[in-house]
Order: structure tokens, then C-alpha cells, then sequence
């Protein structure tokens, strides 16, 4: 069975270390690196890492109607209790490549669990193919982790041109990032403290025929749905 530690890290340097790579950004090349989001001048940290081309193979040769589409609110260790039965009912066929996507996901909630301090993960795992969040904009949280499966990858912009992009919108032909494929952000919101908040957006790919597999990780608000318990 393939797991976890089959992955291999693109970024370089010393594990468990981040090297800066603007103002207020930092990339990493393990998990435990994430953890640099609660420096002060830090706004988001990008862990680079691949996954295996056969699990990106089998994702995209999934009919995206079997694509899971979920929310739940759930403590880390019952994580894999309550999303197996939901990827079933969507049809998502069991098999190592989908043991695969669940040990990654507990992995991530474990460790945004530890970093934010929560005890209760807001986990959503969404399947587009419109044009969700495609304004720039900051999240209103204190952090939130997002990383992509399948398809087009989130866009941000450096904070020098943060306000210029949030005033232009559709109109703005600044410098823009992406995220590399499988890449794990862990970003700062609004609520993080004054100056705040990496603007970002989903990319437009409403008409391309696409379907993106995004995994957003939150601490519990109001809008949560009710915490997850076992039948």
C-alpha cells in the first residue's frame, strides 16, 4: 500500500525548517513547517511537496460526479470514522489511491488542529467547476489551511499588491501567484491581527469544462455545521 512518506518534498534545505521567500511569506518542505504561521511577521506558509503521478492519474480519470462535495465538523481522531462513509455515498471507488487521499487529509487536519489550537476541525472538501470565490479577497478567520487535488490552484497576490488587487478585481494585471499542484498553504485571515490577510481568489474556470477537488480547513465559527457524531 502506498502512503504517505512514498511523497516527495520539492522544496529544498534542512527538514523542518522554512526558508523566506518574500516579506511575510515562508515555503517549507514537511508538514511540521506549517507551524511557522504563528511567527508575527509571517502571513502564510506554503508547504511544496508532490504526490505520486499514478494518484494524480486516478484522480483525474474520476468522473468528477464522484467527486466528494462535504462538510463536517469533526475532533482530528475521528476524522477517518466520518468521511469514509461520505466518500462511499458520493461513489468514490475504495482503494489504495483513496486510502491514500484520507491519510493526507487526517495528516492535515491533525496538524492544523495542533497549530490553530482547536479542538474540532471545520473540514470541507469541495467539488467545483464554477467560477467559488473568484474575487480577491482576505478570509475573514484567524487561519485557514487550503490545499488542491485536482485541477486549477488558488491564486494570491504579495502583499505590496494586495490593495491593488482587491480594487481592480477582474481587472487586475499585477503579479500573481499560484500555488503548485498538491501544495499545502496555511494562511492568515483578517482576524489574525491589524494588516492581516493574504488576498487571494479561486481561479475562474467556469466554461473550461474543469472540476477542481479543493480541502479548506477552519476552526469552528457560527457557520459551522453541527459537529459530526457516530450513528
Amino acid at each position: 500500500m502506498l502512503t504517505l512518506s512514498d511523497m516527495k518534498a520539492r522544496a529544498s534545505g534542512t527538514p523542518g525548517q522554512s526558508a523566506t521567500l518574500m516579506a511575510g511569506i515562508e515555503t517549507c518542505p514537511t508538514s511540521a513547517g506549517l507551524a511557522a504561521v504563528k511567527n508575527p511577521s509571517t502571513e502564510l506558509v506554503i508547504w511544496q511537496r508532490e504526490f505520486p503521478r499514478r494518484f494524480r492519474d486516478w484522480l483525474d480519470r474520476l468522473d468528477a460526479a464522484s467527486l466528494p462535495d462535504l462538510r463536517i465538523l469533526v475532533e482530528p481522531h475521528d476524522l477517518r470514522r466520518a468521511i469514509e462513509p461520505l466518500l462511499d455515498a458520493c461513489g468514490m471507488p475504495a482503494c489504495d489511491m483513496r486510502d491514500l487521499l484520507v491519510e493526507d487529509i487526517d495528516d492535515l487536519v491533525r496538524r492544523f488542529a495542533e497549530i490553530a489550537r482547536s479542538e474540532i476541525v471545520d473540514i470541507r472538501l469541495e467539488r467545483i467547476s464554477h467560477d467559488a470565490c473568484w474575487k480577491f479577497h482576505r478570509d475573514n478567520v484567524e487561519a485557514r489551511l487550503l490545499t488542491t487535488y485536482r485541477g486549477p490552484t488558488t491564486e494570491w497576490v504579495q502583499m505590496a499588491h494586495a490593495d491593488q488587487a482587491l480594487m481592480e478585481q477582474q481587472d487586475y494585471e499585477g503579479p500573481l501567484e499560484r500555488l503548485g499542484p498538491y501544495d499545502v498553504a496555511l494562511f492568515k485571515g483578517s482576524c489574525a491581527g491589524p494588516n492581516s490577510g493574504i488576498v487571494h481568489r479561486s481561479p475562474p474556470i467556469a466554461g473550461t469544462g474543469q472540476t477542481r477537488l479543493l480541502l479548506c480547513l477552519n476552526q469552528h465559527t457560527v457557520s459551522s455545521p453541527d459537529p459530526w457524531t457516530e450513528v
